[in-house]
């Protein structure tokens, strides 16, 4: 069994996971929470954990159970600020409970999800950029104004943003970024769609890193509250 008094991030952990993946498997194990899945059109690979110290009780044996996770967000979406939520798990169930001024119980059927964890890919990035997640968000606003891809590059110190389309173009400098690395120039075209999902429930002043390479998936990541998610995003060719 697992009590959280806290309850947002992991409601809103489960809701950026459920925007690409409707089905997958949570493990439990004796360090905290793992997931770990690949959308169905393969281009976004999500690796979520949450530590068992984030939760106020933690108490369960070591599983690997497979949940609807458009079925969960809508339960999780139905906390109240003073709920605690308890979830426990039976043979086929896994049990929701919310407990503040009365006691609300959900059931999950468990199904049946590819027990093979993804693999993680394992890149050498040549460019690292964290910025404000506010400040990503917009530009990915300005950008989506003309395009449905768009162009990041890291060149000189400097990160740069294009998205261009029949009706037009958008480029601009970043200049409001907390830290750039790069060992060399790194351009890379991506969905605009997926990326702007990837984000959107990263809290605007909290950082978001982005990890880039040549011809590679690119690598964005960020705190969730006290538990931090990591996304792989196919790229696209220039």
């Amino acid at each position: 069994m697992l009590e959280l008094k806290n309850t947002s991030f992991f409601r809103s952990a489960v809701e950026s996971i459920s925007s690409f993946v409707p089905e997958g498997n949570f493990r439990f194990s004796d360090k905290g929470i793992f997931f770990k899945a690949i959308d169905p059109s393969q281009v976004v690979l999500v690796d979520y954990f949450v530590d068992k110290k984030c939760f106020d009780k933690y108490m369960i044996e070591p599983n690997f159970v497979g949940v609807d996770l458009t079925e969960l967000t809508k339960i999780l979406a139905r906390v109240m600020p003073n709920d605690k939520m308890v979830l426990d798990i039976s043979d086929a169930e896994l049990k929701v409970r919310f407990e503040s001024e009365m006691k609300r119980n959900f059931r999950l059927p468990l199904i049946d999800v590819s027990d093979e964890d993804p693999k993680v890919p394992a890149i050498e990035y040549e460019a690292k950029v964290e910025i404000m997640a506010i400040s990503l968000k917009e530009i990915l606003k300005d950008a989506s104004l003309f395009g449905s891809s768009i162009v990041l590059k890291v060149s000189d110190g400097k990160f740069f943003v294009e998205a261009k389309g029949s009706q037009g173009v958008m480029d601009a400098e970043v200049t409001k970024v907390s830290h750039i690395a790069s060992k060399k120039e790194v351009t890379a075209k991506f969905s605009l769609n997926f990326l702007q999902n990837i984000v959107k429930q990263a809290e605007n002043e909290k950082q978001i890193t982005i990890e880039m390479k040549n011809d590679s998936a690119m690598r964005v990541s960020y705190a969730i509250g006290p538990s931090r998610i990591v996304f792989y995003l196919a790229h696209m060719i220039l």
